[in-house]
């Protein structure tokens, strides 16, 4: 029997995260219902939140993610 899978394969320029993530993304969510994309988006928006927080050091999730005044040894 068949099998369809849909897969979305794409090449990104490192040089310019933010043109090149929207397009994925967009790609992505054009792929669902137009009912379903604002929620496909929002939960996007909620782990976008906490990736931020991650790179910023802030906690996420009850656990330090970084402590932001120690300082890296070279090893």
């Amino acid at each position: 029997m068949a099998q369809i899978h849909n897969v979305i394969k794409a090449e990104l320029d490192p040089g310019k995260p933010v043109p090149e993530a929207c397009q994925i993304i967009f790609a992505l969510i054009s792929a669902y219902p137009p009912i379903e994309r604002p929620a496909i988006l929002r939960a996007i928006q909620d782990e976008l939140g906490i990736a931020i927080k991650q790179v910023e050091g802030v906690e996420t999730h009850g656990e330090s993610v970084r402590e932001p005044s120690r300082k890296q040894e070279n090893k």
